[in-house]
């Protein structure tokens, strides 16, 4: 079965990151999966990998949200209408040549269904973020509507689509031989700026105003004399906010905890990255799964997360992890507080995630689990 894996953006983050490694291994479950996209870093990546790639250049689309979270006017919503007309048209031709499509980023579901109900193809539309009530939702609901099948990656992702009945929860894996315990690299925590005998906390994703990063900064601040803090390292590139945004963060991170902090950027060798780390924490207001808090798991690193979107549905407070609620600097400080000054807590969390992630997140059980899906819609 050839499937078309359309992705509107050419940046690899967490949900495109999965996908690339499921198509390594939905071969063995008869499926050929195509990354339909524009050229970029997430196509890069899909080729190095001897995957299939056909490029298509699909307009460009803001959504139905303006940065600040507002709603653009109505010449802007039409001009989101267009776009997503002319994406369509253009997908149609490239999804005569499979069997199935499968919409991967929100800007391109509108146009996957259209173009896939025109080239009479079935088309499976992914939910990967929590969509907040309004106009987005809507057109959330229609695409879903209009497509074959649902998946969303959270329990907590599938409740915010609005049409639960039409999705179908299948939770990211891990590579547990890539994300497995052992002894941090010294290298690598001295490349993240620790120093001997300093812990090393870290958050590990995009640096994005929905994650929390400021609560984390908070938190780290209220952690005593800036000599007796551990150090905070925020791994990840700029995300919906821009480089202005992480600039800003940065710059107010800098304000409260001096050079207590590295802003690591982008790096490729995460397994490593969170081997190295005391504490993972993730902070994020509404996290739709908590992608790198599976990988710290699965390392056997003690984590943190907040207590709303999907991370509750993985993380057990006090038996796989901590959870905190989201925003609440004071709780998310006493919960670090906690694990670095309680080793063996720290290590028996540590490897109850691991047991979890052998238990219920292994990769290699998630091809065949979109497979089903694919095979569903024939």
């Amino acid at each position: 079965m050839r499937v078309a894996l359309v992705n509107h953006r050419s940046a690899a983050y967490g949900a495109q990151l999965r996908l690339l490694d499921l198509a390594e291994l939905l071969p063995e479950h008869g499926v050929e999966l195509t990354l339909v996209a524009p050229a970029g870093p997430f196509a890069d990546r899909w080729r190095r990998r001897g995957l299939p790639w056909v490029d298509v250049d699909l307009p460009a689309q803001g959504g139905v949200r303006t940065p600040s979270g507002g709603r653009p006017g109505p010449a802007a919503l039409t001009r989101e209408m267009l776009a997503s007309l002319r994406g369509a048209r253009r997908l149609v031709p490239v999804l005569r040549r499979f069997d199935a499509a499968h919409s991967l980023h929100p800007f391109a579901h509108v146009p996957v269904v259209l173009a896939a109900r025109l080239a009479r193809r079935p088309a499976v539309v992914e939910v990967v973020d929590i969509v907040s009530p309004g106009l987005g939702r809507s057109v959330l609901g229609v695409a879903l509507r209009l497509a074959a099948a649902g998946i969303a990656n959270s329990e907590a992702t599938a409740a915010a689509a609005g049409s639960r009945a039409r999705l179908r929860v299948i939770h990211p894996g891990v590579d547990l031989v890539r994300f497995r315990p052992g002894p941090a690299d010294r290298a690598v925590r001295s490349s993240l700026g620790a120093r001997p005998g300093v812990p090393l906390v870290g958050i590990v994703g995009r640096v994005n105003p929905v994650k929390g990063i400021e609560t984390v900064v908070q938190a780290v601040a209220l952690l005593g004399e800036p000599d007796r803090r551990p150090r905070l390292v925020v791994v990840g590139d700029a995300g919906v906010g821009g480089d202005r945004y992480q600039e800003a963060l940065a710059a107010e991170a800098a304000a409260v905890l001096g050079d207590g902090v590295t802003f690591a950027g982008r790096r490729d060798d995460v397994p490593e990255v969170i081997r190295a780390l005391d504490v993972l924490v993730n902070a994020s207001r509404a996290e739709p799964f908590g992608r790198s808090v599976l990988e710290a798991q699965a390392s056997g690193v003690a984590v943190v997360g907040a207590s709303g979107g999907g991370i509750p549905e993985f993380v057990q407070d006090g038996g796989t992890g901590l959870l905190v609620p989201p925003g609440d600097a004071v709780a998310l400080a006493e919960a670090i507080e906690r694990l670095l000054g309680d080793p063996a807590l720290r290590a028996a969390l540590g490897r109850a995630g691991r047991r979890q992630a052998e238990a219920r997140f292994d990769i290699r059980d998630r091809p065949g689990l979109l497979a089903e899906v694919y095979r569903s819609v024939r």
